[in-house]
């Protein structure tokens, strides 16, 4: 008898703790919370049919239902960090924008499926008649002091004092200032990157991403960036946004709490790359160095992404299509382009093409010597896959154009440089499409490397603003900027982005007799090349440099200009008989900085280190 009540006992304990369990579990289940879906909403009638969600919470299950028109669960996975779940939805191409409802373990959310905004812009890309201006957004324009400061962000506080602290410009600096920009003749705008940036230190730059879907808001909110882009639009001007794929900040959730090791390139201990892009060319490299180069990090604030992971790689390619289309962007810069997986940059390039054909991307390549540089943009012959890539930034030309005005001149050296840059360019399918510049964001200031000196600053100027690719002035150039002495100085403050500023360098009545020369001297180039069909679209023939002279001509069937470099101190003049073969149908010329018109004669007269730029005529 007191065996069977024992047993009963027992029994009955046994249910009690399973009921307890179930309990428990279900409370647990009930309090499941959705932290973020990424992405945060979609679109129906895109290029894809499949959408990866990546959801971020507690107390996730993958057991998930989905209720939409024509969209339907493909699959759901736990992650091995169980705050994440994979979910992967297929969408039906005739499914209409909806709110799709989703089931996760007991949480419901709502998904939102937009429709597509017929009334944005076609995602205009780049040509060689565009004139790109870069804006490191804290240091140009501070259009709204209110944002200075967000509490709870991990650097809140601004000291204009400090070369790698906050100093405020925002979005609203820049639309402040489009009709400048506009009237200098610039026709596509790059901002450094504008996405949330909690980093403890030198957050302002923008390359340390701690979250994908959204903007910092001491650079503004969406709201702002939409003006900024549709304002810019209204006066043909096109948007350049600056991408990541490299790497993201320490701060940023998913390596806070990464959904799985996978997601990034771990080492025993920190092990930073060798920044030897070469070793992805290289056929002797050591495979050592090749996954240093790949997977080593590009600093110890900023994790470098595996975008080997499946989920990685569908993760960054859905985030940049989401970017185009909520914002209506017209081109990628991708920034440390040499240093993630190359097969991945490959797909993600052709993915965004099929989805948007008029789009442009081009890449930061900072590197050594065409056969690096090559390697990179679409068609090369010399590879057996395809990069899809339209363009790189021409650091050739950079190194070449910097060297001529700084080095005496010899076989190979001073404005020969220039000229082997270019004999070069048969190694490029479209070397009208490569993206070059003086200076940037990372470089000494032009003006500054040719020690304030006048007279190359406008030969520089003018090589840009004449020779094939797409020129890029970084900001302040044309107010002679020239700080040369690390990053966090380079990026100088704009003079008069801030109310208080002493003086206010956009206003002509501002700026002294030699910034007035140097912003007149780009702006006159620069609105010129607008409605030239020589330096746009035309073809470049140049002639072997002698004694310092450099002659080369943009011919097109509507117009030909002619562009002489004396890189030398002295005067000296030019014999015109040499270039008989392009000057034989024309009798006159026509400065295009002067205006003035003279017959042609024997000889042209060229001032010392000076840039002659002339319109051919009948």
């Amino acid at each position: 008898m007191n065996s069977n009540l024992s047993s009963k006992s027992i029994q009955f304990k046994v249910v009690k703790i399973v009921v307890l369990l179930l309990v428990a579990q279900l409370a647990m289940a009930q309090k499941a919370t959705i932290e973020r879906i990424d992405p945060p909403h979609w679109w129906a009638g895109m290029q894809s049919d499949t959408l990866y969600l990546l959801v971020k919470g507690k107390n996730l299950s993958e057991d998930i239902m989905v209720l939409g028109d024509r969209v339907h669960l493909i699959g759901s996975t736990l992650a091995s960090n169980p705050d994440y779940v994979h979910v992967y939805l297929h969408i039906e191409k005739t499914a209409p924008a909806q709110t799709v409802n989703l089931r996760i373990g007991s949480r419901k959310v709502k998904y939102e499926l937009r429709k597509r905004n017929s009334e944005f812009g076609q995602h205009q890309g780049l040509t060689p008649s565009d004139f790109i201006y870069l804006i490191t957004p804290d240091r140009f324009a501070n259009g709204n002091p209110k944002n200075d400061v967000i509490q709870g962000m991990h650097e809140n506080k601004v000291d204009r004092s400090e070369p790698y602290a906050r100093h405020g410009g925002d979005i609203q600096g820049i639309i402040n200032n489009l009709d400048y920009l506009y009237k200098l003749g610039v026709t596509a705008l790059w901002p450094s990157p504008l996405l949330e940036n909690n980093q403890p230190s030198a957050s302002y730059h923008g390359y340390a991403i701690t979250d994908n879907y959204a903007l910092d808001p001491r650079f503004g909110t969406e709201k702002e960036y939409s003006t900024l882009i549709a304002n810019a639009h209204e006066k043909d001007m096109k948007i350049i946004k600056d991408m990541v794929y490299n790497h993201i900040g320490s701060k940023h959730y998913l390596v806070q709490s990464p959904p799985d090791s996978s997601w990034f390139n771990w080492w025993p201990d920190y092990t930073q790359t060798n920044y030897r892009a070469t070793t992805l060319l290289d056929p002797y490299a050591a495979n050592f160095d090749k996954l240093k180069m790949t997977d080593g990090w590009f600093d110890e604030h900023m994790a470098d992404l595996n975008q080997r992971d499946p989920n990685v790689a569908k993760w960054l390619i859905q985030n940049s299509i989401w970017l185009i289309e909520h914002f209506d962007i017209d081109a990628f810069r991708i920034d440390t382009y040499a240093y993630p997986d190359q097969d991945f940059m490959s797909t993600l390039n052709r993915t965004i093409l099929e989805q948007y054909p008029n789009f442009f991307i081009f890449a930061e390549t900072w590197v050594h010597g065409h056969q690096v540089q090559s390697f990179f943009p679409a068609q090369n012959p010399r590879r057996d896959d395809e990069t899809h890539l339209q363009s790189v930034t021409d650091f050739q030309l950079h190194y070449a154009i910097n060297e001529a005005l700084n080095q005496n001149h010899d076989w190979a050296s001073g404005i020969n440089r220039v000229y082997y840059s270019l004999a070069a360019d048969w190694l490029y399918s479209r070397p009208d499409l490569l993206v070059t510049f003086l200076d940037n964001h990372d470089l000494a200031r032009f003006y500054g490397v040719v020690n304030k000196d006048m007279d190359k600053f406008k030969v520089g100027v003018g090589l840009l603003l004449t020779l094939r690719g797409i020129p890029s002035l970084y900001y302040g150039t044309e107010v002679l900027l020239a700080e040369t002495d690390g990053h966090g100085k380079i990026r100088q403050d704009f003079p008069g982005g801030w109310p208080n500023d002493p003086t206010n360098k956009f206003l002509v009545e501002n700026r002294s007799a030699e910034e007035n020369m140097a912003h007149g001297f780009i702006k006159q180039l620069a609105n010129f090349r607008k409605t030239s069909p020589a330096l746009t679209a035309g073809t470049l023939r140049h002639f072997v440099p002698e004694n310092g002279m450099y002659v080369y001509f943009r011919e097109h069937e509507e117009q030909t200009v002619m562009v002489i470099v004396n890189a030398t101190e002295r005067i000296a003049s030019v014999k015109l008989d040499r270039f008989e073969e392009v000057l034989g149908n024309f009798s006159k010329t026509k400065s295009v900085t002067t205006g003035f018109e003279a017959n042609m004669q024997s000889h042209i007269n060229c001032a010392k280190m000076s840039i002659t730029i002339l319109e051919l005529l009948p």
